[in-house]
């Protein structure tokens, strides 16, 4: 776990006025959060089909399988994904602008 960790960069505080939210995809309860995440990019307008990585090469999309979503704690999720800011819960994927701006 301590590996884990030294690989991990934390990401910076979204509420500091640097980041514009792009989209909020609320998640269907039919919906894979994989399928959640990529549906959310695309409302985005960003193309990840044209991405030269793939969302597992961002993520492990074992992670959503891993993580209980479904109980009553709050459970928050973020990360960088095809370079944005990414947050995501058990009811919607927030994508905000990209690190410089970019989306």
């Amino acid at each position: 776990m301590k590996f884990l960790f030294l690989l991990m960069k934390p990401l910076l505080p979204l509420n500091d006025g640097e980041f514009s939210l792009l989209v909020r995809h609320s998640i269907d309860s039919e919906e894979e959060m994989t399928e959640a995440v990529v549906d959310a990019f695309l409302a985005a307008g960003v193309d990840v089909y044209d991405r030269p990585t793939t969302l597992a090469g961002w993520i492990d999309p074992d992670v959503f399988e891993t993580l209980q979503w479904s109980s009553s704690r709050p459970l928050y999720l973020g990360t960088l994904i095809w370079d944005h800011y990414v947050v995501i819960t058990p009811d919607q994927v927030a994508i905000y602008t990209a690190p410089g701006g970019e989306s």
